[in-house]
């Protein structure tokens, strides 16, 4: 074939396909899995902003819709309406198209946020004070915590372990308790407080109680027994 000829065939060819392989428009599943994941991940950066995340990654799952499933292209911006209160996990949101053949549907989505919780990293029996030696970082996704965690070693120091527990369990509330700052017999403060008026007088604790909880203290002073709040080592608060 002449040289000439072999390259006006390809120039042809070139400019042919360039009128035949125009952009195909965007399907109605395209546009609204692209609207999910751009509204969902703006949600999942403000969470993260908010619990104080230095280092975090992310994902939106809509593996649960149908590929088959036919949406006309909509030829205004796809909506998406958030639940009243969204949480990691497993959700739903409510997608619409008011434009064209306009369209609407509920999309269940998974929203999957990984970064480091604290763990043990080994085995405690019950009653274990937990110290810093006894914990590590593991990063795993929030969504699936649904009895809670903690994101810093220094919520969990200096509590005490609920029952054993093996390694690698994520903590949380339910499994440590505050630890035990006051004990039955120990000589205490108890501060009475009424407005932005305290005052302060010797008592003795007849519980033992911790952090954050009421036990009974006789004031030593009157003799008489009253119920107060452990905030402290050896100091109890109660509001008049």
């Amino acid at each position: 074939m002449n040289h000439r000829v072999f390259i006006r065939i390809l120039f042809l060819s070139l400019i042919s396909l360039g009128f035949t392989s125009q952009a195909k428009p965007m399907s109605g599943l395209e546009q609204m899995r692209q609207s999910i994941q751009q509204v969902l991940s703006e949600q999942v950066v403000l969470m993260a902003n908010e619990m104080g995340l230095a280092e975090y990654e992310h994902k939106i799952e809509t593996n649960q819709l149908d590929s088959r499933l036919q949406l006309p292209t909509c030829t205004q911006a796809v909506k998406v309406k958030l639940p009243q209160s969204l949480s990691l996990g497993r959700s739903q949101v409510k997608v619409s198209c008011s434009g064209g053949k306009p369209w609407a549907l509920n999309v269940p989505v998974n929203i999957i946020l990984i970064t480091d919780v604290v763990v043990l990293n080994q085995p405690v029996s019950r009653g274990t004070a937990i110290s810093e030696d006894l914990l590590a970082y593991r990063k795993i996704n929030l969504g699936g915590l649904r009895n809670g965690y903690f994101l810093k070693k220094g919520l969990v120091i200096g509590k005490q372990s609920k029952r054993a527990l093996s390694g690698e369990t994520v903590l949380n509330g339910h499994l440590v308790l505050p630890p035990v700052l006051v004990h039955k017999g120990d000589k205490v403060m108890i501060m009475a407080k009424k407005g932005s008026m305290s005052v302060k007088m010797p008592g003795e604790a007849l519980n033992n109680g911790r952090e954050g909880k009421q036990i009974r203290v006789k004031n030593t002073r009157s003799n008489r027994i009253i119920k107060a709040k452990v905030v402290d080592s050896g100091l109890v608060v109660v509001n008049f």
